[in-house]
């Protein structure tokens, strides 16, 4: 398992995710995205979907220090 982090409008959301069998998963906090790996980074991949989680709003920002 990894997490991944992407900034967004100078706001900046982080969430876990996991390989496996060659599909990457991204947890938000309402939902989950996945998708097969193909010819993308893991990393890559990750950012993509946690990007799809912001745009549905499936995804709270990291909380300010």
């Amino acid at each position: 398992m990894g997490t991944i982090k992407v900034e967004k409008g100078g706001v900046t959301y982080s969430a876990e995710y996991v390989l496996n069998e060659n599909v990457v998963t991204v947890f938000g906090d309402g939902g989950q995205e996945s998708t097969q790996l193909g010819g993308m980074s893991e990393e890559g991949v990750a950012r993509m979907l946690l990007n799809n989680l912001i745009r549905k709003g499936h995804i709270e920002p990291d909380m300010a220090p």
